[in-house]
């Protein structure tokens, strides 16, 4: 009987003891269910009376904080006894304004632990009014994010380390942009300074043509005719032989003359129009082949560098024209279109392969020429045959209209 009685006792102590452990605010069967799903989710409830400074909690929140489970309510100094001493004064301020202002409030405070790791948690909580109208109680959860805090510093360290990596490897693309930019504007200026040298290689020997071999060619044609005149005066039968010869030094002549205008075209009086005219001429009396030549109106340049690319261009694919495409037309035409100049040369040849030869000098000469002034450069083939190669200049372009 008096072990019964001692059972009962001890029972009754336990119930008490369980009471005074669940917060007032828990006691209805809604809101033990609500705690114990708070529970399942690692969030512990706390409900401090600021009437007798106790602090009921839940067990997770004891838990949390290190506190043994089962103990009656703990005081508001024990609370504070469980916070890191560096964090305590502010979470000891963070509550006194909430209390001061019947408010809420929301911080975060790492649990003081001597012989484990800090743990980093999160509180939350509103005070709130008695019959008075002053502030009561406060009431409010706190949870364990240190997982979440290790989570998020991983990801950080882990962003920061990729956008480290990102910015070295930026750095290295940029160090190797800056250097295959030099190289390329070093290719360009080799490129240039062949081309230049070509050009003034190519004005060298047209002038040597025309001021050399075709003053020769042209004097040796007038002692000529001079010689057939006074056989043919004489009656001699050697008349004969000498027309033909003086007739093909007037025709090496006519050829000398049309090269060394080829090698040094006239830039002078009638600018880029005059010199593919005479280009036009030139050719057509040389491989028997049409030309035509349409410069319109408002398209002119004063450049002598640009008029000089124009003209080789044209030159190159009148040539792969005839040479390659077998054609018998070409027509050349220098226009306006939607405020940029244009030049076109079409031609009704064999047309434009699908595979062209890369290997071949004319095409990529043509390329760079363009570009060296600034212009677009396409090459394609025309229906139902021929090719037409097409450059554009940009405004503002060296074309003055």
């Amino acid at each position: 009987m008096a072990s019964m009685q001692a059972k009962g006792k001890q029972s009754g102590r336990n119930a008490k003891a369980k009471a005074a452990a669940t917060p007032p605010a828990f006691a209805s069967e809604a809101s033990r269910q609500m705690h114990l799903a708070l529970e399942a989710a690692d969030i512990g409830l706390w409900d401090w009376d600021l009437g007798t400074g106790r602090v009921a909690m839940s067990d997770k929140m004891r838990s949390l904080l290190d506190i043994a489970a089962g103990a009656p309510a703990a005081s508001y100094r024990r609370f504070l006894r469980a916070i890191h001493a560096e964090d305590r004064a502010r979470i000891a301020a963070a509550l006194k304004a909430a209390i001061r202002r019947c408010g809420a409030f929301d911080e975060e405070f790492r649990r003081e632990n001597a012989d484990g790791p800090v743990r980093l948690l999160r509180i939350r909580g509103r005070a709130s009014r008695g019959p008075a109208g002053a502030a009561a109680r406060v009431m409010g959860s706190i949870h364990d994010k240190t997982e979440r805090k290790m989570a998020y510093d991983a990801l950080e360290g882990a962003r920061d380390e990729l956008e480290s990596k990102v910015k070295e490897r930026t750095r290295e693309l940029l160090d190797a942009n800056e250097k295959l930019r030099r190289e390329i504007a070093i290719k360009n200026e080799l490129q240039d300074q062949l081309m230049r040298a070509s050009e003034m290689e190519q004005r060298r020997i047209g002038q040597d043509l025309h001021d050399s071999l075709s003053q020769q060619l042209g004097g040796i044609a007038f002692m000529g005719q001079v010689l057939l005149e006074k056989l043919q005066r004489a009656g001699r039968a050697e008349a004969g032989d000498m027309e033909k010869l003086v007739g093909h030094l007037q025709n090496a002549l006519t050829h000398t003359r049309d090269l060394a205008k080829g090698l040094y075209p006239t830039l002078g009086q009638g600018g880029l129009e005059a010199a593919l005219r005479e280009l036009a001429v030139a050719v057509g009396e040389l491989f028997a082949v049409a030309v035509r030549v349409e410069c319109r109106d408002g398209v002119e340049t004063v450049d002598e560098g640009v008029v000089i690319h124009v003209y080789r261009i044209v030159q190159e694919a009148i040539n792969n024209a005839i040479r390659h495409g077998k054609a018998r037309l070409v027509a050349v035409r220098l226009f306006r279109e939607k405020g940029t100049a244009v030049l076109e040369v079409e031609d009704d040849g064999a047309g434009f392969p699908q595979k062209p030869n890369r290997m071949g000098m004319g095409l990529n000469i043509m390329e760079y020429r363009a570009r060296s002034i600034g212009a677009s450069f396409a090459i394609s083939s025309r229906r139902p045959n021929g090719t037409v190669v097409r450059c554009v200049f940009a405004p503002p372009g060296p074309f003055d209209g």
